[in-house]
């Protein structure tokens, strides 16, 4: 029953939403004498829908039940009527709650099942581990498609700007993002035959040209630069900062942006190269990529170091293919055909599994890792999962709690 005393009658919880937005999605729920269709929200208490600003956000407006443990503040729609509020608080039996308190939420360690999760069926894991995967592919694909928007659905170019993300890594993603999409990816696409003009606008507008440069081949860079922005009229980026502190050597931004000046020199369509990619080892190219003749022998402008090709590592190319070249494909089989194939799952299986801080905690329990097809799903449940404590919503979880 509702808090207004309308009846609730739930006919389809709907399918549950990995990404932003309500909790389910597509429920089919009578209340009273009216049949609703739409999305439900879960909190623990009412005031978190505002603590979480859904009532700024539209994708919200399409919740028809807001399900809640503690009614502590109502919510209304723009309309001015009460949104449906269904209290749990005092309907859950208090000797099963006390068992999840006990078993889930109240212990102290780093996953709340951590005692019993090597209990938990292999046969079930295979199966758990591919759903929770398809969510961290569902939410990649989201981001994509929002690129894809932006880049008025040029596949070329959101791969483009997917690189740029990924060979700025963890320190320097989010400004080589910034980066590519403030770039004129059309000057990109009519440069790519010269290597030194395409290598000039990328340290051009990443800011690295400006400073006092005395060794004449990036003075050659700063002439072609201003070449370029003489013939086609755009204009340089400001507010861009790159950084190299905290960094090894090879992962210096002007390494990155001579390798992928490179890889659009050598291979100016490689979003067609993707697609057309049987296996993996069809894109063994990317590793053959390295830098211009200037950084084999240098790290930053005019220091010289030893001489090195400084070509991308087999670990680099694994995680260029687990976090861009597989999604986008997975994005495009999705957008182009509508589902995608069983060499999703042969792709991931193939690639070595990750290895950081969260993967090796999984490992710590007993856990396997055989491809990153473990690394990624185990990551996903540890985000969206374990350290929100929706045991109940995972397949490990309900399993230790229903035996």
């Amino acid at each position: 029953q509702a808090t207004s005393g309308a009846v609730v009658v739930v006919v389809s919880p709907g399918v549950m939403n990995s990404g932003g937005g309500p909790d389910f999605l597509n429920a089919k729920i009578w209340i009273d004498d009216t049949l609703w269709a739409g999305d439900v929200e879960i909190h623990l208490r009412a005031s978190s829908w505002f603590e979480h600003q859904h009532h700024l956000d539209f994708n919200y407006d399409a919740v028809i039940l807001h399900v809640v443990w503690e009614d502590d503040q109502a919510l209304c729609y723009p309309s001015g009527r009460a949104v449906p509020c269904l209290v749990l608080g005092n309907s859950l039996d208090p000797e099963h709650w006390e068992r999840y308190q006990k078993k889930f939420i109240t212990l102290p360690h780093w996953i709340p099942c951590e005692k019993m999760i090597a209990s938990f069926p292999e046969f079930k894991w295979s199966h758990w581990k591919e759903r929770l995967y398809l969510q961290r592919l569902e939410e990649k694909t989201l981001q994509i498609r929002k690129l894809l928007k932006t880049n008025y659905n040029n596949w070329e170019q959101t791969l483009f700007e997917l690189l740029a993300k990924n060979f700025g890594l963890n320190r320097n993603g989010d400004v080589f993002l910034q980066w590519a999409q403030r770039l004129p990816f059309a000057v990109v696409q009519k440069n790519c035959a010269n290597g030194d003009l395409l290598e000039a606008l990328f340290m051009g507008m990443a800011g690295l040209l400006n400073g006092e440069i005395h060794h004449p081949y990036p003075q050659k860079l700063r002439k072609d630069f201003d070449y370029l922005k003489r013939k086609y009229g755009f204009t340089e980026v400001l507010g861009i900062s790159v950084n190299f502190g905290r960094l090894r050597p090879p992962n210096f931004p002007t390494i990155r942006l001579s390798q992928l000046a490179q890889l659009y020199h050598q291979h100016p369509r490689p979003f067609s190269l993707l697609i057309k990619a049987e296996a993996p080892r069809d894109l063994n190219w990317i590793r053959t990529i390295g830098v211009s003749e200037y950084w084999k022998t240098h790290y930053t402008f005019e220091k010289e170091s030893a001489p090195s090709p400084k070509r991308l590592s087999q670990s680099f190319f694994d995680l260029l293919m687990i976090n861009t070249l597989i999604p986008l494909r997975f994005a495009y089989a999705q957008i182009q055909e509508g589902s995608f194939g069983e060499e999703l799952f042969r792709w991931i299986r193939s690639l070595p599994a990750e290895k950081n801080r969260i993967t090796q905690g999984f490992s710590d329990l007993g856990l396997p890792f055989q491809s990153a097809l473990d690394s990624q799903s185990l990551l996903q449940l540890k985000k969206d999962y374990c350290d929100k404590k929706k045991c109940l919503h995972c397949a490990v979880g309900f399993h230790l709690f229903d035996n």
